[in-house]
């Protein structure tokens, strides 16, 4: 049974298996759910899965709640330390770990193209964040957990009482806030992996675009074609030596606590060139449906190489925001 739950990260964030996400996001899950039909053969075991296995877009407190209200027996779910293993690991903080890890191993004969790790902060507290700001004017805050275009605000020069007052939450209910430096972004993309009980598999790249920091769409391409994209920015060999340190870095902490789908996301900036880990996300992503949707359905929906793009689309209705996603050319 697939289930298209994209109010996961904000449950994720609340913490609380009694939470009730926002309509806007419930409203999206119901507009959207039949795109679980492009998630079917993401998973090269798919054909052998039991159709009682429960495939969801991400697991958390309130989805598990649900579905033991709902009757579907323990041994389908995930228990509270399998959930609380994803919601550590979708941490933005393991995020900027991963990030000095990669930049320690393959930033140094790419000074200059690798964006450095102290770029963002986790601060744990006002004067550490007025002091980033301080630094350099135009920032971005973020939650350490939160949904695509959710928990984050943009800063220039200082912070506003709204602002304070939304850092003083975060840091008593989460420990810290994200601060990163605002910069110009050229080209987003991710490289997608698999974690099995002891593997890191790669799945392949997502070349995506995003609004205002919430995912907009994803161009339909052969991996190849995206990474022609990337290395006109990226040299090929740094591109493989991310991969290959990326694919070690999440064996050594994500198997055994956590198997599923990983997208890290990924970008090239006018400022300091490229960023090999800004989010990860333990869950399946857009990027991982585009990816499904080009390799297996090309022929079916006649998609070219990097032709069409897959969208998401919002609307307002007569009494709500309506949510819908389309396939069209370039």
């Amino acid at each position: 049974m697939y289930i298209f739950n994209p109010e996961h990260d904000l449950c994720l964030a609340n913490g609380d298996p009694h939470f009730v996400p926002p309509e806007s996001a419930l409203a999206f899950g119901r507009d959207c759910a039949d795109l679980t039909r492009w998630m079917v053969g993401l998973d090269d075991e798919a054909d052998s899965i039991p159709v009682r296995k429960i495939l969801p877009w991400g697991w958390n407190y309130v989805l598990r709640k649900r579905l033991q209200r709902e009757g579907y027996p323990e041994e389908l779910l995930p228990s509270d330390g399998q959930i609380d293993a994803i919601a550590e690991l979708s941490d933005r903080r393991f995020a900027l770990e991963a990030l000095e890890s990669v930049f320690s191993h393959c930033g140094g004969s790419h000074l200059g193209t690798v964006t450095p790790p102290s770029y963002r902060i986790a601060a744990s507290s006002l004067e550490q964040i007025e002091g980033f700001i301080a630094k350099h004017r135009n920032i971005v805050l973020k939650a350490p957990v939160s949904g695509s275009g959710k928990g984050i605000r943009w800063a220039t020069d200082a912070l506003s009482h709204s602002d304070e007052g939304w850092c003083r939450n975060l840091i008593a209910r989460h420990g810290c806030v994200v601060a990163e430096r605002r910069l110009t972004l050229k080209k987003e993309f991710a490289m997608l992996f698999k974690a099995t009980a002891n593997d890191i598999l790669f799945c392949g790249y997502s070349l995506f675009y995003t609004e205002n920091g919430a995912y907009r769409g994803n161009i339909l391409a052969s991996d190849e074609f995206i990474r022609r994209q990337l290395v006109e920015l990226v040299p090929p060999e740094l591109l493989e030596s991310v991969k290959v340190e990326l694919m070690g870095y999440l064996k050594s902490r994500v198997c055994g606590r956590y198997k599923g789908f990983i997208g890290v996301d990924q970008f090239f900036s006018e400022e300091s060139g490229f960023n090999p880990v800004v989010e990860i996300n333990m869950r399946m992503t857009m990027g991982l449906l585009a990816r499904n949707i080009y390799d297996r359905f090309a022929g079916e929906l006649s998609l070219g190489d990097g032709t069409h793009k897959f969208e998401i689309i919002r609307s307002k209705g007569v009494q709500r925001v309506n949510y819908f996603y389309k396939i069209y050319p370039c």
